[in-house]
Parts: structure tokens; sequence; C-alpha cells
């Protein structure tokens, strides 16, 4: 998963990202998962609280932010449900 801010007055082109993660980087290193944050969370030390985000995982009922999934049949990252979701953890989409 990879944690986005977007500038003010944008918004995210799913389509066009995946076009731009896809010439960039390999199969193995794209992120199949998107979270739009206001801001970074950071610590004391101005690190990322990379371990929070971790545990709230890429639940739409536990995280609080739009998330995306990287879609390889519509070639865009798309809006993560709890419909999507559940059929991720079922096996019925493969990522």
């Amino acid at each position: 998963m990879a944690a986005l801010v977007l500038r003010p007055g944008c918004r995210l082109d799913g389509a066009a990202l995946y076009r731009h993660v896809e010439q960039l980087l390999p199969p193995y290193a794209r992120p199949r998962f998107l979270r739009l944050q206001e801001h970074l969370a950071m610590t004391e030390t101005f690190k990322q609280q990379k371990v929070r985000l971790a545990q709230e995982g890429f639940d739409p009922a536990r995280v609080p932010d739009p998330l995306f999934l990287l879609d390889e049949a519509t070639k865009a990252y798309v809006p993560l449900g709890p419909a999507l979701r559940e059929r991720v953890l079922d096996g019925r989409l493969r990522i």
C-alpha cells in the first residue's frame, strides 16, 4: 500500500495513475492499494507512522481515508469498498 497526499484542488485519476505506474515500475513493485490522506501522519521525530497504517490495513470500515485498488482488468486504480474487499479476502479477486 502507498499513502498519497494530493495537492489542493487535485483529484485522483485512477486510469492515468495506473498508466504512470505501469511505465515506471515492474509488476512486483506496483502498489496494489492506495490510501489518500489529507496529510501524512508523522511521529515526534518526523517519521511516517507506518506501523499504525499497517495495522489498519485495507478495511474501509476501519480506515477513514479513501482507499483504491489496482485493478488489472480495467487498468486503473478503482475505489475499494466493502464488496470489493470481500472479493479480495475470499480469493475471488486475485491481487
